[in-house]
């Protein structure tokens, strides 16, 4: 079954495939973390199944056992290997789309990221979005809609992936985490929670909240530099943290002139943080500290 929260886009998607409504290009946004890959993975394994019921997979045929052995040969997952997917890629999903079923059924394309194609990928992309071949299936997630091109989205069903806290927080509540102040900002992103708590990485997401709090008053910063070097993706997190703080900050007094700087330099940080090679995070982090403290000073 379904995560909780998407059980409603999925009857959604299952009833219009019954009533042979459905698209054969379906795009699915979302944050990361509300479920986006794990709602694909499992349409594809449905469309795949020589025994599905309301678009669930049945999990014995041959296609199943396949698909549960990351195998099958009507299934292609593609995502961004750097920073974008490339026009190569794409022709490859063309050639994959229109070579015949080796199960003689249905054929699906996973893009994961599709936000991420360059120009020239999409442009290829249209073309086989402006011919669909009988009984194959694109599935694409993507983050930012904004990035895509207007004749893409205008070519896909599009679904807004959406999480409701409450059947959230009652998902959450099987893992017995640990209670922690910032939890509450990422509710509506419960995969992403699952995944640093599978990962280990709850208390190091703790240590980043503590340090968000008190980076300008702090001189040491070698525990902050190794988390953020260890896992990049961190530096995000960090940043919503140091946003929350200066917003509570403005709330209880701190002047606009004084925030829009303290904010100018957070966005400074973070811009460097994934534009700058090689970036001395330790260097960047205490230059941080310093705006920050002249800020609020």
């Amino acid at each position: 079954m379904p995560l909780p929260w998407l059980e409603p886009l999925y009857q959604q998607l299952a009833q219009s495939y019954s009533q042979q409504r459905f698209h054969h290009a379906q795009l699915f946004n979302g944050d990361i973390g509300v479920g986006k890959r794990e709602l694909v993975d499992m349409l594809a394994d449905a469309l795949l199944c020589s025994n599905a019921h309301n678009l669930i997979a049945c999990g014995k045929c041959k296609s199943c056992q396949l698909n549960r052995a990351n195998t099958h040969p009507d299934k292609r997952v593609v995502k961004a290997e750097g920073q974008t997917i490339g026009v190569d890629e794409v022709r490859e999903i063309t050639d994959f789309i229109n070579h015949s079923s080796a199960q003689n059924g249905n054929k699906v394309v996973v893009l994961e990221h599709s936000h991420k194609m360059t120009t020239a990928a999409a442009n290829a992309l249209l073309k086989t979005l402006e011919e669909p071949s009988l009984n194959r299936y694109l599935l694409l997630t993507c983050e930012q809609l904004a990035l895509l091109p207007a004749t893409i989205l205008s070519r896909c069903a599009v679904h807004e992936v959406k999480v409701n806290p409450s059947l959230a927080k009652k998902w959450l509540g099987e893992f017995n985490i640990p209670h922690y102040s910032w939890l509450e900002l990422f509710v509506e992103q419960p995969i992403l929670i699952e995944h640093w708590y599978n990962e280990k990485q709850l208390d190091s997401i703790d240590s980043l909240y503590k340090f968000a709090t008190e980076l300008k008053d702090s001189d040491n910063f070698s525990a902050l530099v190794e988390i953020l070097s260890k896992d990049s993706t961190l530096i995000n997190v960090f940043v919503l943290f140091l946003t929350e703080h200066l917003k509570e900050k403005l709330v209880l007094g701190m002047d606009f002139f004084s925030y829009q700087k303290a904010q100018q330099a957070i966005a400074e940080f973070l811009y460097n943080s994934s534009h700058v090679l090689g970036l001395n995070m330790s260097l960047a982090i205490s230059k941080l500290a310093f705006s920050l403290r002249e800020s609020q000073n």
